[in-house]
C-alpha cells in the first residue's frame, strides 16, 4: 500500500486530533473503534519553544495508540491553543490537529514549508533536545502540519505503539 504523503516532505507517519480531555478520548476511541492500547503522557516538558517566532510556553498532554497503519494522537493543550495563533479561526473540539511528518533534514523541510506559505507557529525541543515544530497550514489542510527528523527514541516509540496493539489484537 502507497503511503500518505505531503509533497516535498515525506510520508506522515501520525494524525492528531485535539481534545478536550484525553481519558474521556481514549475511552471513546477504544470502545467505538477497537483502537488501543493508549500510551498517555501529562503535561510533556519541552524546552527552548516558541509559538510564532516568541520565546513562550506549550504544554500539552497526549495519548498515543496506533491506527491502522498510523499512529493516531489525542492532544489535549493546556495553555492557549495553537489555533488561536494561526491563521484560522478557532476551531470545535474535537478536530483535527495536526499530520506528522518525518523529514530527512528539518531545517530544509521548514524552510520549504515557510516557502509554500506554511509559517512555523510551534518550534520546540523534548527534555532530551529532540527538536519539533508545527506549521501552519490551516488555509489549505484546516490543521498543522508538524515536522521532526526520526532518531532512535522517536523510531522505538513508534515501533512500541504499533507493536502493542499487535499484541492486543492477539489477545
Amino acid at each position: 500500500m502507497k503511503k500518505w504523503s505531503i509533497p516535498n516532505l515525506g510520508p506522515v507517519v501520525q494524525v492528531a486530533y485535539a481534545v478536550e480531555n484525553l481519558e474521556d478520548a481514549t475511552n471513546s476511541w477504544s470502545e467505538l473503534f477497537d483502537i488501543g492500547p493508549f500510551f498517555i503522557k501529562e503535561h510533556i516538558p519541552l524546552e527552548n519553544v516558541r509559538v510564532n517566532g516568541v520565546n513562550s510556553t506549550f504544554d500539552h498532554s497526549s495519548a498515543y495508540a496506533q491506527w491502522g497503519s498510523i499512529m493516531l494522537e489525542l492532544i489535549c493543550e493546556h495553555t492557549e491553543r495553537l489555533v488561536g495563533y494561526s491563521s484560522q479561526k478557532e476551531k470545535p473540539i474535537p478536530s483535527v490537529h495536526h499530520h506528522a511528518v518525518f523529514v530527512t533534514d528539518f531545517e530544509k523541510a521548514s524552510q520549504n514549508l515557510e516557502k509554500m506559505g506554511f509559517g512555523e507557529i510551534l518550534y520546540a525541543e523534548t527534555s532530551s533536545g529532540f527538536p519539533f515544530a508545527m506549521h501552519d497550514s490551516t488555509k489549505l489542510f484546516g490543521h498543522f502540519v508538524e515536522i521532526y527528523e526520526p532518531n532512535e527514541e522517536l523510531t522505538s516509540f513508534y515501533r512500541m505503539v504499533e507493536e502493542s496493539s499487535l499484541r492486543e489484537d492477539k489477545e
